[in-house]
């Protein structure tokens, strides 16, 4: 704390002006108002301590002068008048104290320490306005969502990253549930586990699917906690949550990538064998499987290019989509092959399936050299966990006996010359 001390009297001025420097840290001297009112506007001292009657100008005139400069300067009045005009100057202007001389230099420390008091608290104050005025700056511009509720779950505070990610201004959700973002995609157990852990004075961390004004779904991190007051009392519930939906998207882009093929966006091999193995462990026989290779790609690739030949992938893979089941598995395994698994289905079903491709979906077409090309198809069905891979190599022999007996079809017969003997 720092005091300015205004004396027009030299001795008085140096012997209180030393016990000052004993009581404060700084303590700025004027030995009359002009000089004070200076000072005071040079330094802006905590605390005035100061004299009346003094050459030049007064004390009256300079306390005058400081409270234009700030209203609430504390201000301890020592003068040798106690008239009742000096008394009332003094209350118009509002002085804190006033002590008679000769001082009392304990009553001058009383003064100036309740002086301190006030300044310190006034400072405290200040201090915990310029840091609430930051933590609302700070939430205002912070990237997460803050929201927050009284016990009821009332809508109490949005910040501004709330009201763009959900396009809801502050005026639209203050007195409100959250549930206005509640989507279909959470479950009602994590709610209630919400509400438990928060309602008990834990915290909660979940993603959350949730809706904007506009109906879209978005998902964020969030955390729950309650708020408690002075006396550990829980008085409001918070939420801070961040926008992770690009996050999600991307996550569900891995998933899909890692389990369907990139071509055809059929099931890949990785996730054929995967179900292979479940089924193997299911009650779901007969298993059936289907396996297909297309005949002639190699041939397309070299002679029309190989955008011509994916095109025939992705026909294929429409091919086999339309003719089973939603519930089947239907996988391109390799370059030109696809596997399709059955559940509950038995040979004569799956046999269907495929003279329903021969026959009618995937006539053979002749090529220049003779090759038929379409697909070739072989089946097979495993009655139970035991049969399955056996079931799955006797697809596979199936379809390549099928793909030799049409290229064997497709061969040019010899016909012998006829040299004029056959009758003889």
């Amino acid at each position: 704390m720092s005091i300015l001390y205004v004396e027009d009297d030299q001795a008085t001025r140096e012997a209180v002006s030393r016990m000052l420097m004993g009581v404060v840290a700084t303590v700025h001297i004027a030995a009359n108002g002009k000089e004070g009112l200076e000072a005071y506007r040079i330094h802006a001292p905590d605390v005035v301590v100061t004299d009346i009657r003094m050459p030049v100008m007064d004390g009256i005139e300079m306390v005058r002068e400081i409270r234009r400069l700030r209203a609430d300067c504390q201000v301890v009045m020592l003068t040798a008048v106690s008239d009742l005009e000096c008394l009332l100057d003094c209350v118009s202007i509002g002085i804190n104290h006033y002590i008679i001389k000769p001082v009392d230099f304990t009553k001058l420390v009383e003064a100036i320490g309740q002086c301190g008091d006030y300044v310190n608290l006034k400072r405290r104050l200040s201090k915990q306005d310029e840091t609430l005025n930051l933590l609302s700056q700070a939430m205002e511009q912070a990237p997460a969502s803050v929201l927050i509720t009284d016990l009821q779950g009332s809508i109490e505070y949005v910040n501004t990253t709330f009201t763009k990610v959900t396009g809801y201004g502050a005026e639209e959700v203050i007195g409100r549930n959250p549930r206005i973002l509640k989507s279909d995609l959470n479950p009602p157990e994590l709610y209630q586990g919400l509400w438990s852990s928060i309602r008990g004075g834990g915290e909660w961390e979940c993603e959350l699917a949730n809706c904007r004004k506009d109906g879209q779904v978005y998902w964020e991190l969030a955390k729950f906690c309650p708020l408690r007051n002075s006396s550990g009392a829980i008085i409001k519930y918070l939420k801070v949550s961040q926008d992770i939906t690009e996050r999600k998207h991307y996550e569900e882009s891995l998933r899909y990538l890692s389990t369907h093929d990139s071509l055809t966006n059929l099931f890949n091999r990785a996730y054929f064998e995967a179900e292979m193995s479940r089924l193997a462990a299911s009650r779901d026989f007969p298993v059936s499987i289907v396996i297909a290779d297309i005949d002639g790609l190699k041939m397309v690739n070299d002679n029309y290019g190989h955008d011509k030949g994916d095109r025939l992938i992705r026909m294929t893979a429409e091919l086999l989509l339309t003719t089973f089941r939603a519930g089947d598995v239907v996988s391109r395994i390799g370059g030109d092959e696809f596997a399709v698994l059955l559940p509950r289905t038995d040979h004569e079903t799956a046999e269907a399936a495929v003279q329903r491709i021969i026959h009618e979906e995937c006539r053979p077409r002749k090529e220049k050299n003779g090759y038929a090309r379409g697909l070739s198809l072989g089946v097979a069905t495993a009655h139970d966990a035991s049969e399955i891979y056996a079931a799955l190599k006797l697809a596979d022999r199936r379809m390549y006996k099928y793909k030799n007996d049409k290229k064997e079809r497709a061969k040019p017969q010899y016909q012998p010359e006829d040299d004029g003997l056959a009758g003889d």
